[in-house]
């Protein structure tokens, strides 16, 4: 356990927080790829987020 929140995490991922920069990765189990908190890409659902 890393000691993150999901929701929290999930807020980062939504709003391209850089002070999560490099503390974690989201993978998206419908697209089967994964993504720094500041990626470029649409933010994937919550329910589909690991």
């Amino acid at each position: 356990m890393n000691g993150l929140d999901p929701a929290a995490c999930y807020r980062a991922l939504t709003t391209r927080d850089t002070r999560f920069d490099g503390r974690f990765f989201t993978a998206v189990k419908t697209t089967r790829i994964y993504c720094r908190p500041v990626c470029p890409a649409r933010a994937p659902r919550f329910e589909n987020c690991t």
